[in-house]
């Protein structure tokens, strides 16, 4: 068994891989206070998944530094499996032609090399991932196997905080869909704008992304607000644990000294 897991902003997510057919998934509840880290909670979060299941090798990615060492200290403790951490330092799908790859989230980089792995590859036909959580993020894969980088924007969530906090008087409101475009009230307004937003964003980001692409990219589409964003793509893949399943492939691959604990 291989265990994967995503260290994310908004929440910690794990899956147990037989294989590549995905077992279990399920977000970890991060405690209230992470100072000092809390190697213990997440001794008893993580604990269900070494004992039930012979872990052979554990896949970590992580944008959250502060939270990523608690969670390796705990691991430590209940598994000799080799830990791998997603950099991009491993042996990838693709070539990178990012001018930054040491701010390149690794996030970002696991999402990618799971789109072209199983959406791209084969074809060859480029791949653009929407992982929309809590911020946007777009991945572009050419079709020749180059990695070529995409954009970032704030999710719906940011987005609404942004406005609470920049504005005396707007309020917060419930992140859902109205039904019609045009609010009637301020809460519909603010909903429409947010929601009706982060659908006509991401739709106008792909096309925008696409255009620079000599084919029709795949689109796919993950993250937590992936489930809203599918129904109003007329063709697009939905892959709600992609960041997993890079997460995987990558732990797979024979890391550098410094990236195996």
């Amino acid at each position: 068994m291989l265990l994967a897991l995503d260290i994310g902003n908004s929440a910690v997510k794990a899956a147990l891989f037989e294989g590549d057919t995905l077992v279990d998934a399920r977000a970890l509840t991060p405690p209230d206070n992470e100072a000092p880290p809390p190697v213990a909670h997440w001794r008893e979060a993580l604990a269900p998944w070494t004992e039930h299941a012979p872990v052979e090798r554990i896949g970590l990615v992580s944008v959250v530094p502060t939270r990523t060492e608690a969670l390796a200290e705990a691991l430590r403790s209940l598994t000799d499996a080799p830990l791998v951490r997603v950099t991009p330092a491993l042996d990838l799908p693709f070539d990178v032609a990012y001018e930054t790859p040491d701010t390149l989230g690794h996030d970002r980089l696991a999402a990618a090399a799971a789109a072209w792995v199983h959406y791209g590859r084969d074809g060859p036909q480029s791949v653009l991932v929407v992982d929309a959580g809590t911020a946007l993020n777009y991945e572009v894969v050419h079709r020749s196997g180059v990695y070529r980088g995409g954009a970032i924007a704030p999710g719906p969530a940011l987005a609404r905080h942004a406005l609470r906090s920049g504005t005396a008087q707007l309020p917060t409101v419930p992140l859902s869909l109205p039904d019609a475009p045009v609010g009637n009230a301020t809460q519909t307004a603010l909903q429409s704008g947010l929601m009706w937003g982060l659908v006509d964003q991401t739709r106008g980001m792909c096309r925008r992304l696409a255009a620079a692409l000599p084919d029709a990219p795949r689109v796919v589409l993950t993250g937590g607000w992936s489930r809203l964003l599918v129904d109003h793509f007329e063709t697009a893949h939905h892959a709600p644990h992609l960041v997993l399943r890079g997460t995987r492939l990558l732990a797979l691959q024979p890391p550098p000294t410094a990236n195996q604990d």
